[in-house]
């Protein structure tokens, strides 16, 4: 038999080693990872995906999970994602205003009033038009999961006022909006990366910190901090990515199996959400928790407007203006 003719039979063709149209669909493991405890509601989220995907898809698309930072901070999983390192990844939202400023406009202080303000941002044109403006730098962005509204957590005592704060060591994360508003609060705010955040609380390197309750209980924070002031400073999503390239790689088939997936899975990940604090307050009464009236409230939301301009000035004014829109509707 002649070369050629054997190789037709096999189904390749000379030129360009493809396939026959007899294709036939490889395995993809996709690697996943994030910064949470193994108990998070973002860890079981991925489980939940891995689940509809293996069924979805014959078992052809899984995922590999690494949570706790097993892979890197949240920052060095940003720039994972970017390089190819890491295929999918969810993390703070204030982390991706280090790579694109659009993000820093849902980090203004006391900027939504509810979860329904915020997800009529984060659902519609505008939460979706920041996504695909990850485009820009390497990064396709899938979905907004819930972290939370933020609280203000410490060791030392009951923070009421921003002059309770005064000369407290915080932890924040690498964003410039968060430590300038902590600073405009009478804090000594530093950033840190997340995963090194319970030793340097347990150690004393910071007295306070902030984030949402039920990631508090899931890091196991109250075993070194004993005070909890509900501000809802922040609502904190966590954005979904995935490297555009294996994105790209799918078939259009899988795409759209892989779409559905993602918003079946945003929708999963936000009722086991907001269950979570409730769940997280029931399991820690060591921990004193202060409601802070509508007055103490107005104390921190009052010394904000120069940082609202501060956003304004680094990304301009329009997003911040059709957010602040969308919430007064």
């Amino acid at each position: 038999m002649k070369l050629k003719q054997f190789i037709t039979l096999l189904g390749v063709t000379v030129a360009g080693f493809t396939l026959s149209p007899i294709a036939i669909a490889k395995n993809v493991v996709l690697k996943a990872a994030h910064a949470s405890a193994i108990t998070s509601t973002g860890q079981k989220a991925f489980e939940f995906m891995n689940n509809e995907l293996k069924q979805k898809t014959d078992g052809r698309i899984t995922l590999e999970i690494f949570p706790a930072s097993q892979l890197g901070s949240e920052r060095e999983l940003v720039e994972s994602i970017q390089l190819g390192n890491v295929d999918m990844a969810f993390v703070s939202s204030a982390v991706l205003g280090n790579f694109n400023p659009e993000f820093f406009a849902l980090d203004i202080p006391f900027l939504f009033k509810d979860r329904a303000s915020v997800y009529r941002v984060l659902d519609g044109e505008i939460g979706q038009s920041l996504l695909g403006s990850l485009d820009k730098v390497g990064i396709k962005g899938l979905a907004f999961w819930e972290n939370g509204f933020r609280q203000l957590t410490n060791n030392k005592k009951e923070i009421r006022t921003p002059a309770d704060l005064a000369g407290i060591k915080m932890r924040t994360m690498e964003n410039e909006v968060h430590i300038a508003a902590w600073k405009a609060l009478g804090a000594n705010p530093s950033p840190l990366a997340f995963g090194e955040l319970f030793t340097a609380l347990q150690q004393g390197t910071f007295e306070a910190q902030e984030g949402p309750i039920n990631l508090f209980y899931d890091m196991k924070f109250n075993e070194v901090q004993k005070y909890i002031s509900v501000t809802n400073h922040v609502y904190s999503p966590w954005p979904l990515m995935i490297n555009p390239e294996v994105y790209d790689s799918f078939s259009s088939e899988d795409k759209k199996v892989f779409d559905e997936v993602v918003k079946a899975t945003a929708n999963y990940q936000r009722d086991l959400a907001l269950k979570a604090d409730e769940n997280a307050i029931a399991n820690m009464p060591e921990v004193k928790i202060t409601k802070l009236t509508a007055e103490e409230l107005n104390q921190f939301s009052s010394k904000m407007p120069a940082i609202h301009e501060m956003v304004k000035k680094k990304i301009g004014p329009a997003i911040v203006d059709k957010i602040i829109a969308e919430i007064n509707k």
